[in-house]
């Protein structure tokens, strides 16, 4: 599942009608996500949790530099797999 826009609290970072997908797909595309805070992060953590608990491994492609900053500062870095963005030109 890709997501876009922006991750953060002020925009109520929800996964509504998707909730079932949500909790089930094991990779998340970050590359279009525009603003991550913690909240959005939060929500990522959960994610990740759900996947290992169910035996799944949580992949995240196209994460930023921020995410990353932002997950080694709270210490969850650990819990995903991730996929740099492609910086290569097409």
């Amino acid at each position: 599942m890709k997501l876009s826009g922006e991750l953060q609290a002020p925009h109520g970072v929800d996964v509504g009608p998707r909730r079932a997908e949500w909790w089930e797909d094991d990779e998340r595309g970050l590359g279009e996500v525009t603003t991550l805070d913690s909240a959005g992060l939060a929500l990522l953590v959960k994610w990740a949790k759900a996947a290992l608990a169910r035996g799944g491994s949580p992949r995240l492609v196209g994460a930023s530099r921020d995410f990353h900053t932002l997950a080694n500062l709270y210490g969850v870095a650990d819990l995903f797999q991730s996929t740099p963005p492609n910086t290569e030109d097409a």
